[in-house]
Order: structure tokens, then sequence, then C-alpha cells
């Protein structure tokens, strides 16, 4: 076999993947493990548990690995990428590697009282971070993991104690406690990173009570991660990144461009190019940093919930595929309204008391009619964010969209609708570990100009006027108002 492949792996928020892709930027391979999130409410109205059994994730991911490279030969690779969703954070032993606690999702949000207790006033902690203090990020999950996890605890009192993303996890595997690190992308979900110097800050550090030896080094998004070594083959790691960073990359979303990536949440991003843009209820994202080259920052603005909306839904007895959405929403006479606030609410509100609400039931109400609800308002949520960053003069113009989701083209028409503009949709879906892969072909040398993988397809446009985008938007907030009146 002539073909030089990339493996990139993508440890999402619902699956384990790995994908092989040749010099032409084609996908030759593909594997997916499920990745069981343990999600309940807690005792605390609207705060939700959501972990993971950290050894599952790792082990999902290594047989998605396994079966990829059984396909492409292990002398064939010629790197490894490794994406992870950002905030979940994992505890292990650095003598056994063995998890000391659950690996607590970025949805989790136990640590409600950790974050209130880091004696840094929020305008300080975004000035710092680009971030916010909750406890969504997983600093204030460290404090009360250690806390509150006895085996966390003692590893930390023994000095045993590893703290990381879910990518440095699975790296600090792949090379045998070798490598134990992180690039800014992940980093920076910590909330201990300080944008300006790319390095953990005393300040987080000892606002959270954490000790930094916990922590990892922080290298660049494509570097030398170390080696795995598989059937006597050694298979160099260079890329660790976060995924929606990842699929950033994938679109080739440049300085000033836009994209949304529809998937277990959603995101809004913005690329600004090398300045970093601080607005109050928006994130400062870092962004990948090539080899050889300085990293952008990002404006984003995340939905908590849009694939998990619709597990949801599903939960309570309104029992609908994905798949199934597109044909729904055409047969829909009466859609509801529902807010999906699994988690509480993202930008640009950060009301993490806000729980799902839905409203506008009649007898007349049919599984048809909460899809399209659903659908509807994954769109103005989305818009939500998509305005106000308008308001300070951060105009999105056509967008470019990706993630799984992004194949229910009810759910492109409803934001092309709202938004009033263009979506460029990606053939195909998995950005994340496309742009893993692209981060690594480019350290390895690899021409990308002619990479195929992320053709887009014909663009979604509005099929509504402005006046009558303008009176749904206006009866969607009407519907977000009295549901904050009712809390």
């Amino acid at each position: 076999m002539n073909n030089k492949f990339i493996i990139a792996l993508d440890q999402g928020s619902s699956a384990s993947r790995a994908l092989a892709i040749n010099e032409q930027g084609q996908v030759a391979a593909r594997a997916t493990r499920a990745a069981e999130t343990c999600r309940k409410e807690t005792d605390q109205a609207a705060t939700v548990k959501a972990e993971y059994d950290a050894w599952e994730l790792l082990t999902g991911q290594l047989d998605a690995l396994f079966a990829v490279l059984s396909q492409v030969g292990p002398a064939n690779v010629c790197a490894i990428a490794v994406a992870s969703q950002r905030s979940t954070v994992v505890f292990w032993d650095r003598l056994t590697g063995r998890p000391v606690a659950p690996a607590l999702s970025w949805q989790d949000g136990r640590a409600a009282a950790e974050a209130e207790a880091a004696e840094l006033p929020q305008e300080t902690v975004h000035q710092l971070t680009g971030l916010y203090k909750t406890p969504y990020y997983s600093a204030a999950k460290i404090a009360w993991t250690v806390k509150q996890v006895p085996e966390a605890t003692q590893a930390a009192r023994d000095g045993r104690l590893c703290v990381g993303p879910v990518a440095s996890y699975i790296i600090w595997h792949l090379t045998g406690g070798k490598t134990f690190a992180c690039d800014p992308t992940l980093a920076q979900r910590m909330l201990l990173l300080n944008i300006a110097t790319l390095n953990w800050d005393n300040q987080l550090l000892d606002a959270f009570g954490i000790e930094r030896a916990w922590l990892p080094q922080i290298k660049r998004t494509a570097d030398d991660y170390g080696l795995f070594e598989h059937e006597e083959v050694h298979l160099p790691v260079r890329v660790c990144v976060g995924d929606q960073q990842a699929a950033l990359c994938a679109l080739r979303v440049v300085a000033g461009g836009s994209c949304i990536n529809y998937g277990t949440g959603a995101f809004f991003m913005r690329n600004t190019g090398t300045q970093r843009h601080l607005l109050p209820g928006l994130l400062t994202s870092v962004g990948a940093s090539p080899n050889g080259g300085g990293c952008e920052f990002l404006l984003e603005g995340p939905v908590n919930a849009c694939g998990t909306a619709f597990a949801w839904l599903s939960e309570i007895g309104f029992s609908f595929s994905t798949d199934e959405l597109d044909s729904l929403c055409e047969n829909a006479s009466e859609p509801v309204w529902f807010l999906p606030a699994l988690g509480g609410l993202g930008a640009p509100y950060w009301d993490f008391s806000a729980s799902p609400v839905l409203a506008g039931l009649s007898p007349r109400t049919r599984k048809a009619d909460v899809a399209a609800g659903a659908v509807r308002a994954m769109a103005c949520l989305l818009a939500d964010i998509v305005f106000y960053a308008e308001r300070f003069g951060v105009k999105s113009g056509e967008i470019k969209v990706t993630g799984g989701l992004s194949k229910c083209r009810s759910l492109l028409r409803a934001q092309a609708d709202i938004l009033q503009t263009r979506l460029l949709p990606c053939a195909e879906s998995e950005s994340t570990a496309v742009g893993a892969a692209l981060l690594a072909a480019q350290g390895a040398e690899i021409d990308v100009s002619q990479w195929e993988t992320m053709r887009l397809l014909p663009p979604v446009v509005a099929s509504i006027d402005a006046e009558e985008a303008e009176s749904l938007y206006e009866q969607w907030h009407n519907f977000l108002n009295w549901c904050k009146l009712r809390k």
C-alpha cells in the first residue's frame, strides 16, 4: 500500500471515533464506539450530574483505533492526531494510569459552590481566561473532586495525581505514561490558563486551590507528543486539540469567517485572527497553534444542549431519532415552544438555573410538532448568539456549518430563515477528526490544498422574508421572557 495515512482520534461527548485519512484527504477507514454518560438530576434543582467512567472512555477510543489500524496497517501510518471534548476532566494515578475518580463531563454542574467560592471577580476571570467562572469548566470540578472523592484526595496528598483533559489521558496511555501534555485549546477549558501568556496562571491556581504539579505540560497543538508502539511499529503522536477548534480548522474558517458546529452542544464561532476580543456574554477562545505558526483567537458562543436535547425528548416519551427530524418537521402543523435548557442556558445568557420548558401543547399536538419545536429552538438559541455579537459590530456574514446534526436540512432551513443569511454545509460531518488530521498533515509537510474531505454542499438560503423572520423571532423572545418570569 503506497498511501501514508494519518489516524485521527475524536473522543466526543457521545462517541469515540477513529478515522484513517490518506494523503489526498479522503477517509479510507473509520470506526466508532459509543461513549456512555451517566447523567441524572441531583438533589439540587437544575443541577446536573454528568460523568463518565474514564477507563471505558479510554478503552472505547483504543478499540476504535485498533479497528482502523487493522484496516490500513500500522506500517502505513505516518502520524496520529488526538482531538477530544474540551471541558470534561479526567483524574488518574501517575503510577498506574488508572482513574481515581469519575471523569466529570463538561455538562456536570455539581461544582457550583466551588466556582462561587473562588475569590476572583468574574471580570478578572474573563480577562485572564476568556471564559467565565462557572462549574462547567474544569477548575471548579477539580476543586470539588479533590474534596469529595477520597481516592483522588489521597492521590493528591501522595503526589500521584494527574488531572487533565480527555486527550491528555489518551495520549498518556498511548505513550506509556511518557507524555503528560495538552495544547492551549484544551488547557484553556480548565479555567486555569492565562490566554495572554498561554501558561498556567498563579492567580487562578490559588483561587481554586489547585497544584501546578497535577496539571499537564502545555505544548503547541501540532507538536511532538511522543510515540505509540503497536505491533513493533512506532507511530508518532503529532496533534492534541479541542474538538471545536479542530472543526474550525477542517472548515478552513479564516480570520473574519464564521461557523456553527451542531453536535451534543452547538457552537457559534468567529475567527478574529491574532487579535483577542473580549466581549461580555461571549467567550474568547484560543485557536489551534499549528506547527510553525502562531495561534488565532475566536469569539465563541455555546448552546449547552443540542443533540442532548433531542435525546432528552426521547427519554420523556417523545421518541424519535435525529434521522427522522426532516420528515417529522415536514408533517408538523402546530410546532410547540421548547426551551432546551438542559444544564442551563449558555451564551449570551449564562443562566445555570434555567431548566427545560415545553409550552403550547394542545390536544392536537403530535410528535412532529414537538420535533419541529425543538428544531426551531436550536435555530433561535444560535440566532440569539449571532444577533448579540452583531450588537458589538461582529457581523457573521455567510456561515459554514458542520457536525452530526448539520445533516438535518430542516434545522439548516430554520437557521437560515431566522438569520436571513446563507449557510454553507459541509459534505463530511466528521469535521473534528478531519481538522485534527489536517493539522498533523501540515506538520508532516503533506500538501492539504487539494483535500476534498471538507467539500461544501449547495448553500441553504432563507425561505421566508425578513418581515416574517422578525415576527417569528419576536415570538421566540416572548416565549423566552415568559420562561424567565415563571422561575
